[in-house]
């Protein structure tokens, strides 16, 4: 039998009544039981449409509990499972079904009066090209993409658990510990952090479709929330929009990942709330890497030590301080699927990060392998340039690029949020200040002020969007 299913059916067999998903939007609680009998009306409706081993099965229903009883049905009939963001089009589920060979697609219904949250929201259409046979799969977990199509990873079930078990251990929760869902469901993290912890020892959560910031510390009180597992975007707002109570007495284990978390920010949120920001670090191909684990909020530019089971070492590259990440782990993926197995070397996975360790064993990542700009044969990485300019008081967020240069094969472009109300801003202030801390090839040419940086729906870099807002925008700073 499935490790997950097997786990589950202990827990609602030991626990029956247990609440496992509390709807903040509706109050209404789903105990073990109910979730044990959604996985088996799921199992019904799967089999019905014929789906069987070693079948794929797209689901675009997003932070939803039905993921968790699809979860247990995919995994009780064999099924591999890709979870995508409840964002995309019926388009690009499509698309994906046909490039990786689903035999169906769970999609939402496309009618102008949906009745929201219930499950006839969402039908179950077959698959628009061959099947393939994923036997041994138990996820394909997408990468973000952010450069060309999408890979997906084949990930087993052992892997799948390794990696939250891991977690778990790293960061130190249980069945008592209730956590807030408000990160992506469909993602590796949210997958790993919440879905599978919930399926082998019950840890509950409390689910909301989206992020929603003003409820944020009321739901924390009305479900006695002790942990939140976040991506930076969510902890920065909240952060420029405190809220008006007083931070939850019981919420204290705050978590961030998905993409670094500027080392001010996490010092900041702190002093405005007492309560630490603890960075984890991890890839959709090699799950949970490292965790910080230290309640010091003085420690905030790392993202900790390896948590247990996973050896990191770095890899040498010319001009890179420390080296690339390399990882072994129970957890890493076994490849993906159809596409080049490059970065899987060595039993264990290359992630397209830089980083460097301290004499504690701390690993602080200095940037990605596919952000480097290259200026006349030198490398500038976006990461120096963004930190310099987050030292002028009149800027709240940055993000650097770079954008074809005939001569020079590329110059450097950031792109500024000012802070509202602040004194006017212009590119040629920028490059003033940038003058004396920068070297000249690392200064931004191009400036760009926008209203707010793009991010995707798991708050990483809409690396598309951005490039459109470049295109879009003049750059004389006026």
């Amino acid at each position: 039998m499935s490790a997950i299913v097997e786990s589950f059916q202990r827990i609602t067999r030991d626990r029956p009544d247990c609440p496992l998903v509390f709807l903040a939007g509706t109050g209404q609680a789903l105990t073990a039981a109910d979730l044990w009998r959604a996985h088996e009306i799921e199992m019904g409706r799967l089999r019905q449409a014929g789906l069987g081993a070693g079948d794929l099965l797209v689901s675009a229903t997003g932070n939803r509990p039905d993921l968790i009883a699809r979860t247990v049905a995919c995994r009780a009939l064999g099924i591999a499972l890709m979870a995508v963001d409840a964002g995309a089009t019926r388009s690009e589920i499509d698309a994906l079904a046909a490039r990786f060979g689903a035999a169906a697609a769970m999609v939402p219904r496309e009618t102008t009066a949906r009745r929201r949250g219930t499950p006839e929201d969402f039908e179950l259409v077959a698959g628009p090209g061959e099947r393939h046979d994923y036997r041994g799969a138990a996820m394909l977990k997408l990468t973000s993409g952010s450069t060309g199509l999408p890979r997906a990873t084949f990930t087993t079930e052992s892997q799948l658990v390794a990696d939250s078990r891991q977690i778990a251990r790293a960061m130190g929760f249980g069945p008592t510990d209730t956590q807030l869902a408000a990160i992506p469901l469909s993602h590796a993290y949210g997958f790993s952090v919440l879905v599978v912890p919930l399926l082998l020892q019950g840890t509950p959560f409390v689910l909301r479709e989206s992020f929603v910031p003003q409820q944020l510390t009321a739901d924390a009180r009305a479900f006695d929330v002790r942990r939140f597992p976040g991506v930076p975007f969510m902890f920065e707002h909240l952060l420029q929009h405190p809220p008006e109570e007083p931070w939850p007495a019981g919420l204290q284990r705050l978590v961030s990942a998905g993409a670094p978390l500027d080392a001010a920010v996490a010092r900041a949120f702190h002093e405005r709330f007492g309560v630490k920001v603890h960075a984890f670090y991890g890839t959709t191909e090699g799950g949970g890497i490292t965790y910080d684990d230290s309640d010091d909020p003085a420690i905030a530019d790392t993202v900790g030590r390896p948590i247990d089971g996973v050896t990191v070492s770095l890899r040498p590259e010319a001009d890179v301080p420390g080296g690339r990440v390399h990882i072994r782990s129970a957890a890493v993926s076994a490849g993906y699927v159809g596409a080049d197995q490059g970065d899987f070397q060595d039993d264990g996975f290359l992630a397209g990060d830089y980083g460097t360790v301290d004499a504690n064993g701390r690993l602080t990542l200095s940037g990605r392998v596919s952000s480097f700009i290259n200026v006349a044969g030198r490398k500038v990485q976006p990461a120096e340039v963004e930190a310099v300019l987050r030292e002028m008081p009149t800027v709240i967020d940055v993000r650097v690029t770079g954008a074809r240069d005939d001569r020079r094969g590329e110059h450097v472009v950031a792109c500024l949020v000012r802070r509202p109300g602040s004194a006017p801003l212009t590119t040629i202030a920028v490059r003033q200040f940038c003058a004396s801390r920068l070297a000249s090839h690392k200064i931004p040419r191009a400036v760009v002020f926008v209203d707010a940086i793009p991010l995707t729906p798991r708050g990483k870099t809409d690396r598309a969007a951005l490039d459109a807002l470049i295109r879009s925008h003049t750059t004389d700073g006026q």
